[in-house]
């Protein structure tokens, strides 16, 4: 696959190479520095020794004795070497080292002066490009410097003696050089290898990246069931990875909820519809009497019905999952809201010949008072209308610990273990019931479920045939001190 130049990849490897490039350099510059360092101390001291056996071949060809300056003062060691210099009276050639009469590299020189820089005494093999130091008006001055290939010790003393002792260091400069090349070579091959290692590592950090867009992309394209392959590493990208593959899930359930809300939504519609038109239809064909008009508009009437409680169930259902009422509503007294819807179906349940007991505790939660009352009025629709009558239906709501219990228990038919799981499913009916609720969307359930999980609580149903079943919610309460 060809990687674009403006790729995370490239980028990534551009800063590497960078920096990997500037701390080798780093590195070799220090390394050169510190051997150039040691050698050059090594010279130093070697030619400091050098200037120790100068001077004493030099004391050996002196004459012994004391001699006086202009001002009648004893001369020091130097003013004698100036004099005896200036006499012609040294001669130290037979006590050198042979370095110092040869000019091949590592040959030793020597080279004094007077005040006006005019050689007085210098060897044969001593360069012609030194310059000594100036004159101090008091003491000596020196110092130690490179000055072409050569190493010199440079001198100047109060009284007009000037002096440059060195050592060639040709062969010091070319294996520095060498040094110098070696690091280079080195240097760059690591870098190289460098290079190569960071494309590596460049490469398997960022395919975890390129995973997620692919998935990404895919999912865009319409694949809702791609997914990231999650690295066994349980590293940032692994969480990452993880987070965004229950971020599809959740996408595609809600996609596959949509899916089946629609399809389902336009099943329950075709029916009523479907009666709205062929009635229609059958009655425009010729002209009827009254009672087939009214008992026509009378199954219009039912169907129209039955399509507005559909609507308005629906237009709930969406409301609740599109979460637009969450646990952080108003504080209502929920027995408040559950003896209202009592009261509510008591007629019906008078009808049917159904009593209804309460037993309810003054509990708090926090929600809304219209979205708790559908849960009532739902859960206690449910048992009366699914009742075959002659029964009797308790409800209470109880205080435990942190939470509150609403639980609806009936006497009834009760539900199959088959059709349990799917009683919280919108538009499912249980096969006993279809009949008995022929006026109701079949999505009631669905809603309740909805509500509970929109306030953060729990709901699940304990049934068995012939015995009847108990709703049991689960909501979290609220106490005076959070009101």
């Amino acid at each position: 696959m060809k990687i674009p130049f403006y790729s995370l990849r490239w980028r990534l490897q551009v800063w590497y190479a960078v920096i990997l490039f500037l701390t080798i350099v780093a590195l070799c510059l220090t390394a050169f520095q510190l051997a150039w360092l040691s050698e050059s101390r090594r010279i130093d001291a070697t030619l400091m020794d050098s200037e120790r056996d100068l001077i004493r071949a030099f004391s050996r060809s002196r004459e012994s004795g004391v001699e006086k300056n202009s001002k009648g003062e004893n001369m020091s060691p130097p003013e004698r070497f100036l004099n005896e210099i200036r006499n012609g009276s040294l001669d130290p050639s037979g006590d050198l080292d042979d370095a110092y009469l040869s000019s091949d590299p590592g040959f030793r020189f020597y080279l004094f002066a007077d005040t006006n820089g005019k050689a007085l005494l210098r060897s044969e093999n001593a360069p012609e490009q030194i310059e000594f130091l100036a004159i101090p008006e008091s003491g000596v001055s020196e110092d130690i410097q490179t000055i072409g290939e050569n190493r010199v010790i440079r001198k100047s003393f109060w009284f007009g003696l000037q002096s440059a002792i060195g050592t060639n260091i040709t062969t010091e400069v070319e294996e520095s050089q060498r040094f110098a090349w070696s690091l280079a070579i080195c240097g760059a091959a690591v870098w190289i290898v460098g290079l190569a290692g960071g494309w590596w590592l460049a490469g398997r950090a960022i395919r975890p990246v390129e995973s997620i867009s692919r998935a990404a992309n895919e999912i865009a394209d319409g694949n809702l069931s791609e997914r990231i392959s999650v690295s066994k590493r349980e590293d940032e990208l692994h969480e990452l990875s993880r987070v965004l593959n229950q971020t599809f899930d959740k996408i595609q359930d809600s996609m596959e909820r949509e899916r089946r809300f629609t399809a389902d939504a336009s099943h329950e519609l075709r029916t009523p519809v479907s009666i709205l038109l062929s009635e229609t239809q059958r009655m425009c064909k010729r002209t009827r009497t009254v009672p087939e008009y009214a008992e026509s508009m009378e199954v219009c009437n039912d169907a129209a019905e039955r399509m507005r409680t559909l609507v308005e169930d629906l237009l709930l259902l969406a409301r609740q999952e599109n979460a637009q009422l969450r646990a952080e509503g108003e504080v209502v007294n929920l027995s408040e809201v559950v003896e209202g819807s009592v009261r509510d179906i008591l007629p019906l349940a008078t009808e049917r010949n159904i009593k209804i007991s309460t037993d309810c505790e003054l509990v708090h939660v926090r929600g809304s008072v219209s979205s708790l009352a559908i849960l009532a009025n739902n859960l206690l629709s449910n048992a009366v209308l699914h009742h075959p009558g002659n029964g009797h239906v308790q409800v209470r709501v109880i205080e435990s610990g942190e939470e509150v219990i609403l639980r609806v228990t009936d006497d009834g038919n009760g539900i199959s273990p088959e059709d349990r799981p799917h009683i919280f499913k919108r538009f499912y009916r249980v096969e006993k019931s279809r009949t008995a609720s022929a006026k109701h969307s079949g999505i009631g359930l669905a809603l309740v479920h909805s509500i509970v999980t929109n306030l953060r609580g729990n709901i699940w149903v304990a049934s068995q045939l012939g015995e009847g079943s108990t709703f049991t919610i689960v909501l979290p309460i609220v106490r005076k001190t959070e009101r």
